[in-house]
């Protein structure tokens, strides 16, 4: 089973060019993808909407997307109709096998003046993979505040590790009234215990929201999530943002995003990469690949 994660920038590339083709051609053939920044409704009416736009490049996934920051874009037109839109920016998960339940999460935030600072979330989708019963979290962390980051930590290791005690989307019986049976008839959603939280943590691996991330443990005492880059990549230095023009542009380049497992996936952890060749972003592309252990 083969994973990646990419902040796809809006579909703005390092040349400063819209293209979502490029970033379709190369996440396509993964099992499951997990894309930060993407985005509904800006610019004219006509504009793009990235969402079904990448789902139309990958017919043979399924999809959720969900949006952090969701603000009024309605226009009323000259006959005094409404065009109900909203501009949105967030995140989408795509698999090759069903997402059997969806729920989105906002991420801790604080009011800061200094910077333009906008809400951030994480999607959460359950599914049946070869190697099990799978959570994945697709992340993205705020990039104003290192403060900020740290709640944002907190909340995420927290979520993880209490989600499968919580249940899933409904949890008892179906209800007796057939017109209001929102299970459709079928059994309540899994809520497992094994977790892949993927995506743009705007964070790097010296600092203490990471520290948060990765010295968490569970109730065995065992670390609730491991970076896998690094267990299968000790003492290797890895990029995947770089600063492009703008506002970014006198920033180095960091590690920022990443791929953590619960620890009982770690031992399906096959290799993990970064494509450092790149181009339809500011962020590279991590991947991961895991394999299915024989039982007994």
């Amino acid at each position: 089973m083969i994973i990646v994660t990419y902040n796809i920038h809006y579909g703005i590339g390092k040349d400063q060019q819209y293209d979502l083709n490029r970033i379709v051609d190369l996440v396509r053939g993964a099992d499951i993808i997990a894309l930060q920044e993407v985005e509904r409704n800006y610019g004219p009416p006509d504009g793009p909407s990235q969402p079904e736009d990448i789902s139309a490049l990958l017919p043979e996934y399924y999809w959720v997307f969900d949006a952090s920051f969701d603000v009024d874009g309605c226009e009323q037109r000259q006959d005094g109709t409404i065009l109900n839109r909203r501009r949105q920016h967030g995140q989408m998960l795509l698999s090759r096998w069903p997402i059997l339940s969806k729920r989105y999460y906002p991420l801790p935030r604080l009011h800061i003046d200094s910077r333009f600072n906008m809400q951030m979330g994480v999607l959460e989708g359950v599914l049946e993979a070869p190697i099990g019963m799978l959570r994945v979290y697709d992340v993205h962390f705020g990039s104003a505040s290192s403060e900020e980051r740290e709640r944002q930590a907190l909340f995420l290791t927290a979520l993880v590790q209490e989600a499968p005690y919580r249940g899933g989307a409904w949890t008892g019986p179906a209800s007796e009234d057939p017109d209001r049976d929102w299970s459709a008839g079928i059994p309540q959603p899994p809520m497992p215990t094994n977790a892949l939280v993927l995506g743009d943590f705007n964070m790097q691996p010296s600092s203490q929201e990471y520290e948060i991330i990765t010295t968490t443990t569970d109730e065995c005492n065992e670390p609730l999530l491991m970076d896998i880059w690094s267990k299968l990549n000790p003492g290797k230095d890895v990029l995947t943002w770089h600063p492009t023009s703008g506002r970014n542009a006198e920033e180095k380049s960091a590690r920022l995003d990443y791929c953590f497992v619960t620890s009982e996936l770690v031992s399906c952890a096959k290799s993990s990469w970064v494509d450092e060749e790149a181009t339809g972003s500011d962020h590279q592309p991590v991947w991961a690949e895991f394999e299915v252990l024989e039982s007994g």
